[in-house]
């Protein structure tokens, strides 16, 4: 199987929201996971800046033009992490966000891929559970 042939239909069969970004944050790509996820097209993210989820597990480092404004790019290395970020219809959404660093053939940062799975139910059970403990504790 040429598996370069199915590529698109791979990502965009995915159930978590995957999501291109290059080094100054601005959005390539986003699948239809994150689509649902976020509440906006792919039109509406492509060419905005990821700073529109209001991610809380996201550090802006600095705004400055060729400065590593975002964690993320600081170091380089892979991370997971729970975070919130904000959907179009300004609802707060509990995600997983794990991020790589993409590099080109000369090990040179050309952007960031990063996918969001959605807890929110979890969230809420384990918020249940908590509550349920107080009560009869």
């Amino acid at each position: 199987m040429d598996i370069a042939k199915y590529w698109k239909t791979i990502v965009d069969t995915l159930q978590d929201g995957l999501l291109v970004v290059d080094p100054q944050g601005r959005i390539l790509a986003a699948n239809p996971a994150a689509e649902r996820l976020t509440g906006y097209t792919a039109d509406e993210l492509i060419g905005r800046s990821c700073r529109i989820l209001n991610c809380s597990g996201c550090k802006i480092a600095g705004k400055e033009a060729g400065s590593k404004w975002c964690g993320l790019f600081e170091k380089g290395a892979a991370k997971e992490k729970k975070c919130l970020i904000t959907n179009k219809e300004r609802r707060s959404v509990h995600v997983i966000k794990s991020a790589a660093v993409l590099r080109d053939e000369n090990a040179k940062v050309i952007g960031a891929v990063e996918t969001l799975t959605d807890i929110s139910d979890r969230v809420r059970q384990e918020q249940e559970i908590s509550s349920l403990r107080k009560t009869f504790h």
